[in-house]
């Protein structure tokens, strides 16, 4: 989950009822100005902490929403209540904030254009690059449900259906995929987790923030330590299989496993570069799409067992 100091901006506003109910951004010395679908609520003041308040604002933000009354809205303005709607769940009860998703999926099932534009706003807000946080278990619950309704033509499910594919084959606590590259040398190799941890970087060689990951992987006494009694497995895999990549590869360290794949993409979610996976001993994803210190950090804490 990627978090930004604008969604605790959000949220502190919500609750002390200082939320403006439109929202103007500026680019390019142009100033849009979305106005608010509909009044945001604000928590009462005799509930309690930030936690309270979270909770109270996931459960009741949709109560002034009424999908089956509408053919369409404002995409903008639906994504910017989304914004505020997704803030306090950094903080809410998690099966409220599911009970409270599964609500508003389950009103907007029968207006399938309503349905599509909140997956659309999901995608926006949970999903893609200018997300404020990726919460890949809410965000998946919308696919599911787009993918779901009959009402829907084929042709609003096709990009879903291949983000769905990849998220529900990569989320925490999935089996890791298994997937065919192919070695520097030009042989065949075939991933498969094994029995201990295993630290996979899905990069390219040329691009820096990896080689600053390759060099912090190398360097740090610990990674190397776990590499030699047995307890961590290394791998770094290309997916830009363009003229060069063996080369390119020659240098990474030799206790690594390296190679190029056009396939781990269909099953694995890669939307950063480098992208990082944590797989344990049982074989499945305890950690993904997280920065290369995090990464090393969680994998020595899970290896050492604390």
């Amino acid at each position: 989950m990627r978090k930004h100091i604008a969604a605790f901006v959000l949220a502190t506003a919500a609750f002390s009822g200082a939320m403006a109910q439109t929202d103007s951004t500026e680019t390019q010395n142009t100033q849009t100005t979305v106005k608010a679908l509909f009044e945001y609520p604000v928590a009462p003041d005799n509930v309690g902490g930030l936690p309270e308040k979270s909770d109270w604002l996931v459960e009741h933000f949709w109560d002034n929403f009424n999908p089956k009354k509408l053919k369409s809205v404002d995409q903008a303005a639906l994504n910017h209540a989304f914004e505020v709607f997704i803030t306090p769940m950094q903080w809410a009860d998690k099966e409220k904030t599911y009970d409270s998703v599964d609500r508003l999926i389950s009103s907007a099932q029968k207006n399938p254009a309503i349905l599509l534009q909140l997956t659309k706003a999901a995608e926006e807000k949970l999903y893609g690059p200018n997300a404020s946080m990726w919460i890949d278990e809410i965000y998946i619950k919308f696919l599911d449900a787009l993918l779901k309704n009959k009402k829907l033509k084929e042709i609003h499910k096709t990009r879903y259906r291949f983000q769905h594919s990849r998220l529900a084959s990569s989320m925490i606590g999935a089996d890791a995929p298994s997937f065919s590259f192919t070695k520097p040398d030009g042989s065949p190799g075939f991933f498969e987790p094994t029995g201990n941890y295993t630290l996979i970087e899905f990069g390219d060689p040329d691009c820096y923030d990896c080689m600053m990951a390759k060099l912090k992987l190398d360097t740090d006494s610990s990674i190397s330590d776990l590499m030699k009694t047995g307890r961590l497995n290394v791998c770094f895999f290309t997916t830009e299989t363009d003229e060069g990549w063996k080369e390119k590869l020659a240098d990474y360290p030799d206790k690594w496993t390296v190679g190029a794949t056009d396939t781990a993409d269909e099953v694995y979610d890669l939307r950063l570069t480098p992208a990082f996976y944590i797989i344990g001993p049982d074989k499945k994803i305890k950690a993904k799409n997280i920065p290369v210190d995090h990464a090393i950090s969680l994998v020595k804490k899970l290896s050492s067992g604390k």
